[in-house]
């Protein structure tokens, strides 16, 4: 065999591999998305940052036990083209988050779409209100 013929299966084969990583990395696996659940709470975090912006908020149940959520969105750079920021969430900020929630239960989700300071922004699943925002939305953000 060539030394040439085996870089070139070397560089398919590491090729094939990366572009199962990435997928499986972008998968929805970890999310229930026949669900949705609406949770109001009080930002503890949001981080952003590729590969996933993500937030962090606390939600008290019916009793006043309080249960910290994850939920994470799509890269800073689609989610600038639909309104959202960098500070857009400050620690102590009520939010309202529509999202796709874990599949075993567990406090995570993939937000839909999210209510802060009076606006609902959406667009932040793979593939969802592409150009329309949030529902009946214009282009990411819409007043309430």
């Amino acid at each position: 065999m060539k030394a040439g013929s085996v870089v070139l299966r070397c560089v398919v084969i590491l090729g094939c591999v990366m572009t199962r990583s990435a997928l499986a990395h972008h998968s929805a696996v970890a999310y229930d998305t026949t669900q949705s659940v609406t949770l109001t709470g009080t930002v503890v975090e949001w981080l952003w940052a590729n590969p996933h912006c993500s937030l962090s908020f606390d939600v008290k149940d019916p009793s006043g036990k309080v249960q910290r959520w994850s939920a994470e969105t799509v890269p800073p750079a689609d989610l600038l083209s639909r309104g959202w920021s960098r500070k857009m969430f400050q620690p102590g900020d009520t939010v309202t988050v529509s999202m796709n929630p874990g599949r075993h239960g567990e406090p995570i989700g993939r937000i839909n779409t999210v209510t802060v300071n009076g606006k609902t922004f959406g667009g932040a699943v793979p593939g969802a209100n592409r150009g329309g925002g949030a529902p009946g939305g214009d282009g990411g953000m819409a007043a309430n």
